[in-house]
């Protein structure tokens, strides 16, 4: 709120006053201790201090108007707000996850030259969309030149509800393979997450598994994507 949005409302104030003078200046010319003298300074005194006070009331209502005209623009940016974020909820929920050509090319590309490694890809069981993600991630795989099974079926890692790749391995992210292929995700920006395995999930240390799971619910957020620094 303005300074002078907040001081306009005295004008009137001030304008009553000015004139309460100028009317007791003009009484001030009647012969000293005059009954009409003494009842005009009276009626004078009396009609500025309502004008005064009626320009306070009105000024009181002013300021209460635009406090409660601010409490409301502030509820509304904040229903505005959270519609923003179902929107850009609903949106998540509805796109399909998918690896352009382009981008599956150069990844492939990028892969290569370090030779085969072992790949398990697997997705969330009913689910067409992450099958369908998972999918395309095995042909990647094999057209960088590696050793990529899948897609599978799998219930072993719980109920995940994640839009990014679900990154596991038992080497605590010391295998090259799981270094390699985490640099080569985050340089093409192909959101993953990192995840310890459940026990036993993985007995052999140099397996790595891609889990596609099933999207989040409307009401839920989209699992961040990490990427490799």
């Amino acid at each position: 709120m303005s300074s002078t949005a907040v001081l306009s409302p005295w004008v009137p104030a001030l304008l009553a006053l000015i004139l309460s003078a100028v009317a007791v200046a003009a009484v001030g010319t009647m012969p000293a201790g005059s009954a009409a003298k003494r009842l005009r300074i009276a009626g004078v005194a009396l009609l500025g201090g309502l004008a005064v006070a009626a320009t306070v009331w009105q000024t009181h209502i002013y300021i209460d108007r635009i406090s409660n005209e601010e409490i409301r623009s502030a509820a509304q940016t904040k229903q505005v707000q959270a519609l923003e974020d179902q929107i850009d909820t609903l949106k998540q929920s509805t796109k399909r996850r998918t690896i352009s050509a382009d981008t599956g090319r150069r990844l492939a590309d990028y892969l290569r030259p370090f030779g085969s490694h072992q790949v398990l890809v697997s997705c969330a069981p009913g689910d067409i969309e992450a099958y369908h993600y998972a999918t395309e991630i095995v042909n990647v795989l094999k057209s960088a030149n590696w050793n990529a099974g899948g897609p599978e079926t799998t219930t072993i890692f719980g109920d995940i509800r994640s839009m990014a790749i679900n990154v596991y391995n038992n080497s605590d992210g010391r295998s090259d393979t799981m270094k390699t292929l985490l640099a080569g995700l985050a340089k093409f920006g192909i959101p993953y997450q990192s995840r310890v395995p459940p026990s036993e999930a993985l007995p052999d240390n140099g397996t790595v598994e891609l889990f596609i799971a099933a999207k989040p619910a409307l009401s839920g957020a989209p699992a961040p994507a990490e990427a490799l620094r």
